[in-house]
């Protein structure tokens, strides 16, 4: 009986390692990660920001915009990304991936802008920040 129990077992062991051998699969199936389900969008979470804080009257909305910047839906993009500041030069308004380099990020993060108002909040600049280092889209 044990003799039995033990080849049992030498021939179990001999099948379970054949089966978990590398032949280029996978054992477990992994779905892949969703892209990111939390990827920053300019259209939905970096335009509000600026249309509620930075494109209102006396700031960065036309017909005389603030360093030149007018962050309006549907122009703010345009006017931001790899575009030379007018005021902080040398300067890029947005690089993408390098908020060191942003001259936007650095004046939102360090709370000189909005020059009006309360600074925005640490939700708001993690936002553009990310927005940034993924590149800064324009989704």
């Amino acid at each position: 009986m044990a003799r039995t129990l033990a080849y049992f077992l030498a021939v179990a062991s001999c099948l379970l390692l054949a089966n978990c051998s590398d032949r280029g699969e996978s054992i477990v199936k992994v779905p892949p990660l969703p892209s990111s389900p939390d990827e920053v969008s300019f259209a939905n979470d970096i335009q509000p920001i600026f249309t509620t804080r930075c494109s209102i009257s006396g700031c960065h909305v036309s017909p005389s915009p603030a360093a030149g910047l007018v962050l309006t839906a549907g122009s703010s993009y345009a006017n931001l990304v790899n575009v030379p500041t007018q005021i902080f030069t040398p300067g890029v308004r947005i690089t993408p991936n390098d908020t060191g380099a942003s001259v936007l990020y650095l004046l939102v993060s360090s709370g000189t802008m909005p020059a009006t108002g309360s600074p925005l909040t640490t939700a708001q600049i993690d936002a553009i920040r990310e927005w940034i280092e993924s590149g800064a889209p324009n989704n």
